[in-house]
């Protein structure tokens, strides 16, 4: 009969001498019988290979921030206006801080005063990632003007009718100087409820005034403005009666 053991003998794969079945090295020539019998590197190489993968691994962050220069990429996404209260995210993709610069409105219906407040300063900083922006909507209307601009708005959005363009910009500016303009568009739904909404802060309102926009027909320019009148923009100070005057003959037309 034959042993059991004899059967379960195989060749080197380099010396051709019998070794036992699944050795790894055989116990002659001492060669690997593995997939590293393909690599012609010693023992030694291998190590000096292996510390230099290593060695590697830790320097390349220091190299890289050596050669890297840090930019930021910034932008606004996901806009939501809830009354007089404008959201958005801010997405900062780069690995630099960027910062919010201007943010103004552009409408045909609105003064071009318009504030839009950012509600905490803080949030100016940009930092990699993505953060919530909320900011305060104020335009230069009273109760009562706040109150008709909303009608006007709720008949047009009923009516499925397109608002006066309305649009906020808001400027985005990245850390190597570049900057970016984005826009919102606010439609007739999101302007009769902001109209709405500042109509109900208004009413709260002891002291009207130019800083928190509750200024109408009745304010005195004093008032409505904290500056002396030959320092203001022509159009800005003759700009709140057109206004207002605009909404009282539109206001007179819905009526009839």
């Amino acid at each position: 009969m034959t042993d059991s053991s004899e059967s379960q003998k195989i060749l080197c794969n380099q010396c051709k001498k019998e070794i036992p079945s699944g050795a790894l090295i055989c116990s002659t020539c001492n060669s690997y019988q593995d997939w590293r019998r393909f690599i012609s590197f010693s023992n030694t190489a291998l190590a000096l290979i292996t510390a230099l993968v290593s060695v590697l691994g830790i320097a390349a962050p220091v190299l890289y921030k050596v050669v890297h220069q840090p930019r930021s990429e910034a932008m606004i996404t996901m806009p939501s206006v809830d009354g007089t209260t404008l959201r958005v995210i801010a997405t900062n993709r780069g690995d630099a801080p960027a910062s919010l610069g201007r943010v103004w409105v552009d409408s045909e219906y609105l003064a071009a005063a318009t504030k839009i407040r950012l509600q905490n300063d803080s949030d100016a900083i940009i930092q990699p990632g993505s953060k919530l922006l909320a900011f305060d909507i104020i335009p230069l209307l009273d109760e009562d003007d706040s109150y008709s601009s909303s009608l006007e708005m709720y008949a047009l959005a009923i009516q499925n009718k397109s608002a006066p363009r309305t649009e906020i910009f808001f400027q985005v500016l990245q850390s190597d100087g570049r900057f970016v303009i984005q826009s919102v568009p606010l439609d007739a739904e999101q302007l009769f409820h902001m109209l709405r909404a500042n109509s109900d802060r208004c009413s709260a309102i002891k002291t009207l005034n130019f800083e928190n926009g509750c200024i109408g027909r009745g304010t005195s320019k004093e008032a409505q403005f904290p500056a002396l009148p030959k320092k203001i923009p022509k159009g800005l100070v003759e700009q709140p009666e057109i206004r207002i005057n605009r909404q009282q003959e539109s206001a007179a037309k819905n009526r009839k």
